[in-house]
């Protein structure tokens, strides 16, 4: 008997040096598979326990990626400001 796990490729927001991005990915990556990110940023596919995240602190949101996002779906540009 199998347990099958259902993984949906929008939800998986890879971390790069405590930086959260988003992708256009049509599937769940390969270890070792490379990635791009909305912003550009090009990476390579790793999977970790989220205790290792949480051992690292919270990451923070790619600005460039949230904004090319919000703009492809239509959603206004956040209210939010955030320091530099």
């Amino acid at each position: 008997m199998t347990a099958v796990i259902h993984i949906d490729p929008e939800a998986i927001h890879p971390v790069v040096e405590g930086e959260w991005h988003r992708t256009r990915l049509t599937g769940i990556p390969a270890p070792g598979q490379g990635i791009t990110m909305l912003c550009g940023l090009a990476a390579v596919a790793e999977f970790r326990p989220l205790s290792d995240r949480r051992a690292h602190g919270v990451p923070h949101q790619c600005r460039r990626c949230e904004a090319i996002y919000r703009r492809e779906h239509g959603i206004a540009p956040s209210p939010v400001r955030r320091r530099s």
